[in-house]
């Protein structure tokens, strides 16, 4: 399982977003500046997976440049 980009203390349940999410989350929001919220729910859907494979490209290059601070 991957670590939470932002730890909280133990014994909180919020365990914090993976690095995944984060990234994804940055996208997303991304994309919405730029091209507004989407009326249906397949563009939503699209906008969604785009996110996800943005963050997932973005561990892949952190993973590959060293980049990460552990």
């Amino acid at each position: 399982m991957a670590s939470p980009m932002f730890p909280v203390p133990s014994g909180t349940e919020d365990k914090g977003a993976t690095d995944v999410k984060w990234f994804a989350g940055l996208a997303m929001q991304a994309i919405i500046s730029k091209q507004g919220l989407p009326e249906s729910e397949s563009a939503r859907d699209e906008f969604a997976l785009w996110a996800y494979r943005m963050a997932q490209a973005m561990v892949r290059a952190e993973q590959a440049l060293h980049a990460s601070e552990d």
